[in-house]
């Protein structure tokens, strides 16, 4: 994981606290210095009263912090969001050293003056299930539907289906689909409706057809499937699609694509991860684009989609990848099977280097 000042060079803590009118002391620790103030979670997290020993220590080497008392901790990005009340982006650009304009500072808090940035919940649009929508759990004596059908087939057993709250629709826009709802802080954000009938569907093959149907007006960017269950483990792993979550076990999300986004990011740096496994189809790590004319001929335009992720990960966790063989992603494996190949990943000198 980088340093604190190689990742944000322009950033300087005493400084900052100073600004925010944090009260704090130094200690000096071998090679850094060390800094104590009081926790501001205390009494949110449970405890009897606030702070007042300065127990929260923050180490600008690593760029983490932990609380002696209430045992709050996490990267500097979520004691920045806290001190500043801002978003995870505003939180990166103090970080920059960036000083926003005050026309761009009025209209981020004209913006964002509804919400409560220390809970993440309060920034996505709560949304309803899409007309038609039914349980399985509402269904469990019935196994005999395209549906189960589908299930079967991609190797997901019924009662994780059920516990996972999936449902299906047999009306409407989202007629012959499973549906997979997304949660965060158990408020129903997203959705996805995948066909089971795919190319028996009378549209498969046209422009008209879409294997998968999200809410309208909703970003697949801005959710990670299994948030809710994964965020309370202190290692994530990250796969592209729901079913590839479930196979991977609870700690698993899923960020919707082979590209993680800054919202995506966000998300995992308000959870208890202190690492993160990829395990993303192997073309997530074959797919950079090189200029190919010009004076940059040669040279990479666009990152893989793999070290794209590591890139806005590595600072706030210990990254690491389980690179699937080519033609195989983590759906295609049978439940519990996963847990051995992420256990003894392929043994590369690195994952970028396989042909």
């Amino acid at each position: 994981m980088p340093l604190l000042k190689e990742r944000f060079p322009n950033f300087s803590l005493d400084s900052y606290l100073k600004q925010q009118k944090v009260y704090f002391r130094k200690h000096d620790s071998e090679d850094h210095t060390e800094y104590a103030t009081n926790c501001p979670e205390c009494k949110k997290r449970g405890e009897a009263r606030p702070d007042t020993k300065k127990r929260l220590w923050i180490n600008p080497k690593k760029g983490t912090f932990y609380c002696y008392n209430c045992g709050w901790d996490g990267p500097l990005t979520r004691l920045v969001q806290t001190f500043s009340k801002c978003d995870w982006r505003r939180a990166i650009k103090i970080l920059e050293g960036d000083r926003p304009s005050s026309l761009e500072l009025l209209n981020f808090e004209l913006i964002h003056e509804e919400f409560d940035f220390n809970d993440e919940k309060e920034k996505l649009r709560e949304i309803e299930f899409p007309h038609g929508f039914q349980l399985f759990a509402d269904f469990a004596c019935e196994t005999d539907t395209i549906y189960h059908d589908y299930l079967d087939s991609r190797g997901i057993p019924l009662e994780i289906a059920i516990a996972h709250g999936w449902g299906f629709s047999d009306v409407g826009f989202v007629k012959h689909r499973i549906v997979v709802p997304h949660y965060v802080n158990e408020r129903l954000v997203f959705w996805q409706a995948r066909d089971v009938l795919e190319d028996d569907h009378p549209d498969y093959g046209t422009k008209d057809y879409k294997k998968v149907l999200n809410p309208k007006g909703c970003s697949a960017r801005s959710v990670l499937y299994n948030y809710d269950v994964a965020k309370l483990h202190g290692e994530i792993i990250l796969c592209e699609g729901f079913i590839d979550a479930i196979k991977a076990g609870p700690n698993a999300v899923a960020t919707n694509g082979k590209v993680l986004h800054a919202a995506q990011v966000e998300l995992l740096t308000n959870t208890n991860a202190k690492s993160i496994i990829i395990l993303w189809d192997d073309d997530a790590y074959t797919d950079e684009k090189i200029y190919t004319k010009g004076r940059f001929k040669g040279k990479i335009k666009k990152p893989s989609s793999a070290k794209a992720a590591q890139s806005a990960l590595q600072s706030f966790f210990k990254v690491r990848f389980v690179r699937l063989p080519a033609g195989r992603d983590a759906g295609s494996y049978e439940m519990g099977e996963l847990e051995s190949v992420i256990m003894e990943p392929y043994r590369d000198a690195s994952p970028f280097e396989r042909s």
